[in-house]
């Protein structure tokens, strides 16, 4: 029988490089069975390519640096063998086949046979299995498509719990959960920890860190800073070491102008599969110039659907009226927004960013025809109009023809930022922008909110986080159900209240 301190995983000198980038610097990690460990850094700061490394994602042969699973090596080719070795890693973004069924999708390149061909009954009963284990009340013959981004994490969670993992990687698993839903998660990786299974948490929300984690490691530049037992440390203390300093949050400065900026009357949205289900009913509200409105409500509420609505992005029935300053105008697709001066930044951020394009064509994606005289891309416009938002929002690239998938998240974001405004778009609907973030990366965004308010834009802010539009907002309106039910001004907009009214309590 093993001994509970002899190590699960074993790293030493560990050391990743990309072109011209020292990502993973001579990182030593021990990692026991049965512990849950966080590791927290800001976005750059190495974790994301370490857990990679660990799962497969970069093979055995291009880092430095040894591993060892038990006291044995461990030097993964691919996912698969890593995944034979009992290291599953699910990451960040949601990866599903939206086209294929959600047994399907479970049973990915691991479906049950019966003389050469998909046992498709016992697929079903098996996937059935895997969703009730994890109390998900999802149908297995549903298409993966049709349900919402937090529900399709859930279904990648318990696909990765299903595979007997003894290293379990999460990369930000809750950034597209409910309160309920990551305390079910938090639920599970307890019980896989009393059973012996080791996690590394990856996430950039310190609650709910402190809350599940053991162990709270931290990264900054590509070295690990420091090990902290987490019932003896506190959040100031892992973020000063997070980011090597403190972070200054502001409060919501200046108010809004008298002038409108956008109106929206009556606005219902109704759903793709079920007609006469509205996910939005009968919402309105004004936004003014120099403001920041925040729109919260638990999952399901609509905040996200009547952005899209708005923005003329909702495939489902929309009605209502929407006035873009005091103009009433008509918005049936995302080409109308942007002619008004809207533009939306989604919460999945894969939606609308080009990965493996520069950065530079990714920033005037919404702007061809300025930079395209007589249907012909002006390469040197382009440039041009590139380098002066990548200098105004201070997006930290190497290069404006560096690929976006290069960048972090948070200069991903400011990239989407950049986009509208070389667009024109004075209205910016903002659905989640920091899901995904780190602390320094977040409080710098929250920054730009302001100072964009300061110039007049109108930003209407959409998060699932309440902590969020308490740092920024003017005022916040909260929906349940698809309806507005409260208004919060100044010293009302507290994240109890917000909660309490987003849950009915």
């Amino acid at each position: 029988m093993k001994s509970v301190e002899e190590p699960l995983l074993l790293t030493q000198g560990l050391t990743k490089r990309f072109p011209g980038v020292l990502a993973v610097d001579a990182v030593d990690l021990v990692i026991h069975p049965g512990q849950i460990v966080a590791l927290l850094g800001q976005n750059g700061a190495g974790k994301s390519t370490v857990i990679q490394i660990l799962a497969g994602v970069h093979p055995h042969g291009s880092y430095d640096g040894e591993i060892a699973i038990d006291g044995r090596p461990f030097a993964p080719v691919n996912v698969a063998a890593a995944e034979a070795a009992g290291v599953v890693l699910i990451p960040q973004e949601v990866n599903v086949v939206p086209d294929l069924t959600v047994a399907e999708n479970v049973f990915l390149n691991n479906e049950p046979t019966r003389f050469g061909f998909v046992d498709r009954p016992l697929l079903h009963v098996r996937a059935g299995e895997v969703l009730r284990n994890f109390a998900i009340d999802v149908d297995p013959v549903a298409r993966m498509g049709t349900l919402d981004l937090a529900t399709q994490q859930l279904v990648v969670i318990a696909r990765a719990l299903s595979k007997q993992a003894r290293l379990l990687i999460l990369d930000e698993p809750t950034a597209a959960l409910t309160e309920p839903e990551a305390q079910r998660l938090f639920a599970r990786m307890r019980t896989l920890r009393d059973r012996g299974v080791a996690c590394i948490f990856v996430s950039h929300r310190l609650a709910e860190v402190f809350a599940v984690a053991d162990r709270i490691l931290v990264m900054r530049d590509g070295r690990l800073q420091g090990d902290h037992d987490a019932a003896r440390t506190t959040h100031d203390e892992v973020v000063a070491e997070m980011i090597g300093g403190t972070v200054t949050v502001l409060s919501p400065m200046g108010s809004a102008r008298e002038t409108l900026a956008l109106e929206v009357d009556e606005l219902t949205a109704y759903d793709i599969e079920d007609p006469e289900r509205k996910r939005v009913d009968n919402l309105s509200f004004a936004l003014h110039e120099g403001e920041i409105l925040g729109l919260f409500g638990l999952l399901g509420a609509g905040c996200g659907t009547a952005a899209e609505a708005i923005f003329g992005a909702w495939p489902g029935r929309v009605e209502g009226r929407i006035r873009v300053t005091g103009e009433e105008v008509t918005i049936a697709h995302p080409a109308d927004a942007i002619a008004h001066g809207l533009g939306l930044m989604p919460q999945d951020r894969r939606e609308t960013l080009i990965h493996d394009h520069a950065l530079s064509d990714n920033v005037v994606l919404a702007s061809l025809p300025a930079v395209s005289p007589l249907g012909v891309l002006d390469i040197d416009r382009k440039r041009l109009v590139a380098s002066e938002h990548v200098a105004r929002l201070q997006i930290r690239t190497p290069s404006i023809d560096s690929r976006v998938a290069t960048l972090s998240g948070g200069n991903q974001q400011k990239v989407q930022v950049a986009r509208w405004l070389a667009a024109g778009s004075r209205v910016l609907l903002l659905v989640d922008p920091t899901r995904g973030v780190d602390v320094g990366a977040r409080a710098e965004i929250n920054r730009l909110w302001q100072a964009l308010a300061d110039e007049g834009y109108a930003l209407l802010l959409i998060s699932s986080e309440a902590e969020e539009l308490v740092e920024v907002c003017n005022r916040v309106l909260v929906m349940r159900h698809g309806r507005l039910v409260s208004e919060h001004h100044g010293n009302d907009i507290a994240v109890g209240r917000l909660l309490h009214a987003a849950a009915g309590a």
